[in-house]
């Protein structure tokens, strides 16, 4: 796959520093080229040290950055469960210049995570200016994958795996906390300019290998699904997520 990178790094501190360079590098490119950078962020601890270095880089114009979620559970933002709360001790805080109006989190306030997730499709659509059957394209979005190859969070044999005419949608979590989430869509990743997966640990390898050298259904693996139509996708691993691949790997970003 010609716009596919897989990048393995020989220990946790090298992934993160790698993932803060490349994170810091295509925001930057994006906002030279641009004259913005429109991100996608996730949660998850493996990516902190990561957003921290993101988030206190000086060669980012942070006034031209704006940062919208891939996912998030709905739960208020003070729940430790919650992305946005995550994103905002990780990544937000140390990001100073930042302005409070280029962050667009999702409304956990809603009545229903259904009426949650039309409202994030609206927020998307009009900051965008889409018309209809338009896709945002995000110059970032980076994302992770479970041990089961679900990805934001769009599950193994969910209803979230099979639209592709929705911006966000509502979907049940198969896995724990089982709270309800609101995530983005395949055809969304899809049309970002860069998808950075960033993943780690034993227990992800054979799915990863599935996933990288396999061509699994997207019901089985979703992860497997997100190849950027117009972009890039890059896979940042670590050496045990790395212990069962078979194809050639990079080593520096």
């Amino acid at each position: 796959m010609g716009n596919r990178r897989v990048i393995a790094a020989s220990n946790a501190e090298q992934l993160s520093t790698l993932a803060g360079n490349i994170l810091i590098d295509v925001t930057k490119k994006a906002v030279q080229n641009r004259g913005r950078a429109v991100i996608l962020v996730s949660g998850g601890t493996s990516i902190w040290r990561s957003y921290e270095a993101f988030g206190k880089s000086t060669d980012v114009d942070w006034t031209k950055v704006f940062v919208f979620w891939g996912d998030d559970r709905f739960v208020e933002p003070e729940n430790p469960y919650s992305n946005y709360g995550q994103v905002r001790d990780a990544l937000l805080s140390h990001a100073k210049d930042l302005p409070k109006e280029n962050v667009f989190p999702i409304n956990s306030s809603a009545s229903t995570p259904t009426q949650c997730a039309e409202e994030y499709s609206r927020t998307i659509k009009e900051f965008f200016d889409l018309a209809d059957g338009q896709w945002p394209v995000f110059d970032l979005a980076q994302n992770g994958m479970g041990p089961d190859g679900h990805t934001a969070s769009i599950f193994p044999h969910s209803p979230a795996v099979h639209v592709d005419d929705r911006i966000a949608v509502m979907n049940h979590a198969s896995l724990k906390p089982w709270v309800d989430r609101i995530t983005l869509t395949f055809p969304v990743f899809n049309h970002a300019r860069t998808v950075l997966f960033i993943t780690s640990g034993a227990a992800k390898a054979t799915t990863l290998k599935e996933v990288l050298e396999g061509s699994p259904n997207p019901d089985e693996r979703p992860a497997a699904h997100i190849n950027p139509i117009n972009g890039q996708v890059l896979w940042l691993i670590d050496e045990s997520a790395a212990s069962e691949l078979t194809i050639p790997l990079e080593t520096d970003y």
